[in-house]
């Protein structure tokens, strides 16, 4: 049997007293800078339904004192922007005769107007072409959709549909 004991040397145990106070120093000052900043930190809770604006609330202060957004940010509302436009232009054509009563076109020529939005419904990675826009604008102008846009409540429509 043999017996058990340290092979340090005093002065080699020392070394590493040292070592460990400094790097324990170390790591206190980092924990220290990390209270001070969490400290620093305003935190806010926001409280409300679906739809009432807290992320509203946090964009609108990022764009204010976090100097906007990035181009990777902006490309993605753009999206978001467009994907909105056709989610309400559809439900609201296809809510124009599911009404009671049901709200007609007010200028006929728009009919096929109509049908192309209808058409593109189904579509998830829809091209945003200019034809789409201009299809949008016209119908949007036309008193019929406005009618129905007025009759919002009785169908489900996003609130940025305007």
């Amino acid at each position: 049997m043999g017996c058990l004991g340290n092979s340090k040397t005093p002065e080699d145990q020392g070394v590493d007293e040292k070592e460990r106070r400094e790097a324990n120093k170390k790591i206190e000052k980092q924990l220290q800078k990390e209270r001070l900043a969490y400290k620093a930190t305003h935190r806010l809770l926001l409280l409300g339904a679906g739809e009432s604006g807290k992320s509203t609330i946090v964009k609108q202060m990022r764009i204010l004192h976090v100097n906007g957004f990035n181009p990777e940010e902006k490309k993605q509302k753009i999206l978001d922007i467009r994907k909105n436009v056709k989610d309400a232009i559809v439900t609201i054509v296809s809510a124009m005769s599911t009404i009671i009563p049901p709200v007609p076109l007010a200028n006929p020529e728009n009919q096929f107007r109509s049908d192309y939005i209808k058409s593109i419904a189904p579509i998830t990675d829809f091209e945003y072409s200019q034809e789409f826009f201009d299809h949008v604008k016209k119908l949007w102008d036309d008193e019929g959709v406005k009618a129905c846009f007025e009759r919002s409540n009785e169908y489900q429509l996003i609130d940025c549909a305007q």
